[in-house]
């Protein structure tokens, strides 16, 4: 086996040193932060991570026998916990996808549309929001599903009112533009 620069610091770290583990954190933090970011395009999901890789890492440490490199065990628990991000966040949008097609199918004028099965058309509003871009959809089910106001959305997302009007015109031209492509395409 490769000589382990951390191996000290683990074993220090498996003897009760805080001051070690707060070594591996101070050395690793930041590249952890730095591929949770691309991983899950996201600044405060990566911050999530950060803690959770070392809340891991804590509790699993003492059993950490050395068979491999401190840093190869360090990145496999970070992309295990990203996947693991990853998996709830799509899971979360796929249930804010089913409020926004709900609440989009109350808001159309009774008709023609009753007449239409509600599942497939649920599923129709479903795949046009996929079709948006993160931060569309992001922008799009803030105004629509939790009703905030375009100043709340500026102050969550970092951007000026104006912005944030401007990216919702256009989300919802997008997801108007997708509904009707699949709509002929049907």
């Amino acid at each position: 086996m490769t000589l382990d620069q951390d191996w000290a610091l683990v074993k220090r770290c498996q003897n009760g040193d805080a001051k070690a583990f707060n070594d591996l954190y101070n050395k690793y933090s930041g590249k952890i932060a730095g591929f949770a970011r691309k991983y899950l395009g996201d600044e405060h999901h990566a911050d999530d991570i950060v803690q959770d890789v070392f809340m891991q890492v804590y509790r699993k440490l003492a059993n950490f026998r050395g068979d491999a490199r401190f840093s190869t065990w360090l990145f496999r628990v970070s992309i295990n916990a990203c996947k693991s991000k990853r998996l709830s966040l799509d899971r979360q949008k796929r249930i804010q996808d089913e409020k926004v097609a709900t609440k989009i199918l109350k808001t159309l004028p009774p008709g023609p549309v009753e007449e239409i099965d509600q599942d497939e058309l649920r599923l129709e509003i479903q795949q046009s929001l996929r079709d948006l871009s993160r931060e569309q959809q992001r922008i799009l089910l803030m105004k629509t599903v939790q009703k905030l106001s375009y100043m709340e959305i500026g102050r969550v997302t970092n951007q000026s009112e104006n912005q944030v009007r401007g990216k919702l015109y256009r989300a919802r031209k997008a997801f108007r533009a997708s509904h009707e492509a699949r709509a002929k395409a049907a």
